[in-house]
Formats: C-alpha cells, structure tokens, sequence
C-alpha cells in the first residue's frame, strides 16, 4: 500500500517540547501588544507550571501587567501561587495543545478561576493569531501579530529541531558557531540564534555584528515566507529576500526550518488549556 498522502509521523516527545518551548513563549508578546490581554491578566501574580512526565516543563508568570514564559521550574518569587497542570505523556500535552484532551491539575486548585478565566481567554487569542486565514491576514495588525508571533516559533523551535528531529541532527555542523540575525524590515520584528560549541540559544529581538543576517523586505513577505507561501532560495536568488555574512549558516538554518511545519501546523500551533 502507498504511503502517499498520509501525514507524516512525528515524534510525540519533539512536538511536545515544541508546543512549551516554542509556542507557549508567545504568550508574552500576546499580553505585551494586545491592549485587550494585557488588561485581563493587568492584577494577576500567579503562575501556571506545566509539567509532562518523561518530557519537559515550562511555566508563564504573570505580575505587573507582564508574562514571563521559561523553561523548567520558576524562580521563586514570594507572593506568587503556582498552579501546577501535569500531563501524563508528551502525547497528552500535544492533545491539549490541539484542543483535544484536558491538563490534570495537580496543585493550585483555589486558583483555577484564573485558568479557567483570563488565563483560557489569553490562550485562545494567542491560538487566534496562530491560526491565519487569508481574510485575518489582510488586516494590517492581525498580519503584524502573525508574522511576530511565527517568527518567534520558527527560531525559537530551531534548538528543539536540532536536538530531537533525527533529520535536522546532522544540519548542526553546518550551522557552526556564531549568530543569526533575521530582521522584517524596516523596523522589525526580528529574532536570533547564538550558537555555541554545544548550545544554540534562541532570542527576540536584534544582536549587534552578527555573523549571518536575514533581511526580509516588510511584512508581508517575511509572512509569506514564514507561512510556507515564499521559498526562501528562490527569493534569494531573485533578491526579495537580503542575506549577509556567513551563507552556510543561513543555508542550514533553512533546512531547519522547513521541518517545523511537520511538527506544528497553524491550527496545531494554538495553545489551549481550557
């Protein structure tokens, strides 16, 4: 029997630490520039830990108006309750993430107001803005948060692709060590990689003198290309898209890149914990 037209298989422990360490980040840019979520979570000091067992964990703080997303456990901060949501396996964070199973709360139980309210509501906004359609898209904002929001994903699963996809392994070497820089222009947004002998660490935002630099020429390209409807060579080639620096590095970057569809597809990509 063919095997053609049928999704790919993925690994259950990649994807889940897709979904923490690469989407769930968004949530700070969703509270930073929707005015409308930052004013839900505005008196919130609390955090939500998630916590998978024999996969990874992460939290998102909220205090002052501000979301913190990182991984593992929390720095303690006093005045701060914790509501803990575990997960049986990867696969059962990655159905929560699809919208198809639900968290086992395991500490926290007076807050689950919070999680169930503002904290549900913040989640599907972020799942609204991961979840383009071509009418979305034509309003100047939503394809402003997008783009934002798909190029914080796309560098921040680079690390997770590069430890855990068994075909991106060997795109390692070829990236080498240095930085990457890709920048939506004029004014951004723009994300980047420092790699190290034995890391590679995702960031928002731009490094001074990187070593390879990505420019994408406004908006709706740097969407297009992100979205899977522009190849990046071929932009290259006919100059709608600028690389400076070290081609190798941005040549390996791309082939990373173009796994995360497979792990993440735009409607796999909106978290929901309600």
């Amino acid at each position: 029997m063919s095997d053609a037209g049928k999704a790919p298989v993925v690994d259950p422990l990649v994807k889940a630490r897709l979904n923490l360490l690469a989407v769930l980040p968004n949530l700070e840019d969703v509270v930073r520039d929707d005015a409308e979520m930052r004013a839900l979570v505005s008196e919130a000091r609390i955090t939500v830990r998630f916590v998978v067992a024999r996969g990874p964990s992460a939290y998102a703080r909220f205090a002052d108006g501000v979301c913190t997303v990182g991984e593992g456990s929390p720095p303690k901060a006093p005045g701060s309750p914790s509501v803990v949501l575990s997960f049986a396996s990867p696969g059962h964070l990655n159905k929560m993430f699809d919208g198809k199973a639900q968290p086992v709360p395991l500490w926290g139980l007076n807050h689950l107001k919070f999680l169930q309210g503002p904290f549900t509501q913040l989640t599907e906004r972020l799942a609204y803005y991961l979840t383009p359609t071509d009418e979305l898209l034509a309003h100047p904002g939503y394809l402003a948060m997008n783009t934002r929001l798909t190029l914080n994903t796309a560098a921040y699963a680079v690390p997770q692709l590069l430890a855990g996809d068994p075909d991106c392994r060997a795109l390692r070497h070829a990236l080498g060590e240095g930085s990457v820089v890709i920048k939506v222009l004029p004014d951004g947004p723009s994300v980047h990689l420092v790699c190290g002998r034995s890391f590679v660490r995702p960031g928002k935002g731009e490094l001074p003198q990187p070593s390879a630099l990505v420019l994408l020429p406004g908006l709706q390209v740097a969407n297009d290309f992100l979205n899977a409807k522009l190849d990046m060579f071929a932009a290259v080639a006919k100059g709608d898209i600028e690389i400076w620096g070290q081609i190798g590095m941005v040549d390996a970057l791309g082939l990373v890149l173009d796994r995360v569809p497979r792990y993440l597809t735009p409607a796999a990509a909106a978290a929901t914990a309600g």
